[in-house]
């Protein structure tokens, strides 16, 4: 009699494991969750991916300033001159600067006898304001500014083309996305850069 027993148990529980699974309600929620998350991640991603961008633009000019101040200090030769060396901005070419020797010592960018190196911004990113500080404030209408630095000097030397013999104590380019979001390059008269 136990035989008989055990077999239909056998069968009921065979029976219960093939029914085991999603239901389709719980398949509905399921994939309900997943295009919620979805949606969520593909409408910031563009955002994100401008922020990235942005950034490193950013850095890719803060490099550049690096580069110069290295140059400098290392004494690297330029046409059988020893210069020191420069970033110069342009907010006329939003979307390019310029790594140039001063090889005349006027502090000035002094267009393609000068240039080393020219740099596009491959973003959609652009150079929308330059600002100098001084002793009288701010000025934020600056057209063209000069960072240069020369050995044996550690500090930078901050002006605009305008009146160079004014320099500044600390320059800041802000940079744009087409999204409008904006970075900002901090060059300060000591020669530290940052980004913000």
């Amino acid at each position: 009699m136990t035989r008989l027993l055990s077999r239909p148990l056998k069968w009921f529980s065979a029976l219960n494991r093939e029914k085991s699974g999603f239901s389709i309600v719980e398949l509905i929620v399921t994939i309900s969750i997943l295009i919620i998350i979805n949606a969520v991640v593909f409408a910031s991603y563009p955002k994100f991916q401008q922020s990235i961008s942005l950034r490193r633009t950013g850095q890719e000019i803060a490099s550049i300033i690096y580069q110069a101040q290295t140059y400098a200090l290392s004494v690297k030769e330029f046409q059988g001159q020893f210069p020191g060396y420069g970033a110069h901005f342009d907010k006329a070419t939003f979307d390019s600067f310029v790594l140039f020797a001063d090889l005349n010592k006027n502090y000035l960018y002094d267009f393609d006898i000068e240039k080393v190196e020219e740099f596009k911004i491959q973003t959609g990113d652009r150079i929308v304001e330059i600002c100098g500080t001084n002793d009288t404030g701010e000025d934020c209408g600056l057209g063209k500014s000069n960072i240069i630095f020369e050995r044996p000097k550690t500090v930078a030397i901050l002006n605009d083309d305008i009146d160079p013999s004014k320099p500044f104590s600390n320059i800041k380019i802000t940079i744009r996305s087409s999204r409008g979001q904006e970075k900002t390059i901090n060059v300060w008269l000591s020669g530290q850069i940052s980004v913000k």
